[in-house]
């Protein structure tokens, strides 16, 4: 529950029951009661979401995919421990108790997925007519050079870099500055 849903559902108390109030201290007290706690939870601050990797967030939503979107936090958690091996390339991840502890936060507070930095290629001495010259990646998955285009696959992450030929791990390489 929110801190706004639990200040409504606070509020909605109150309404419902002020007109059944009778004016003692009984209800005095109670309402009064209910008018601190409204203000007390309205101080609440929302837990903060942590960040976790990519392919926790990918976990989480083939759970979800299993067992449908709103489901309960420790039935994502039994099918992740129960569906996430030592086959998994990440597995790895899953051993540190922070990182479990983390898991388990992200899914009952709410996450958000860590940025994975990003690359641009420069090649060294090819400055064109109009600028730099980066790496490019073709549809069909080509190489080629041309000077910084947003519209152009030109900017890749770790991963993908280690799967270009051995002669542009030699080169510089840019990282890109989150907008």
């Amino acid at each position: 529950m929110t801190k706004d849903e639990y200040v409504k559902t606070l509020e909605k108390i109150a309404a419902d029951n002020s007109v059944d109030a009778k004016h003692d201290d009984y209800y005095d007290g109670y309402f009064g009661g209910l008018k601190k706690a409204i203000g007390l939870a309205g101080k609440l601050e929302e837990p903060k979401k942590v960040v976790i990797p990519q392919f926790v967030d990918d976990w989480i939503e083939k759970a979800k995919v299993y067992y449908g979107d709103e489901i309960d936090p420790m039935i994502i958690a039994y099918w992740i421990g129960n569906h996430v091996g030592s086959s998994e390339s990440h597995y790895e991840w899953m051993k540190n108790i922070y990182n479990q502890k983390l898991l388990l936060n992200a899914i009952a507070n709410g996450y958000e997925v860590e940025k994975e930095p990003k690359y641009r290629v420069k090649l060294p001495g090819m400055i064109g007519d109009n600028g730099q010259q980066y790496i490019s990646k073709s549809m069909d998955d080509k190489l080629f050079a041309c000077a910084y285009r947003d519209y152009l696959e030109q900017e890749f992450t770790k991963e993908e870099l280690d799967e270009f030929p051995n002669w542009v791990q030699q080169l510089e390489f840019e990282e890109v500055e989150d907008d």
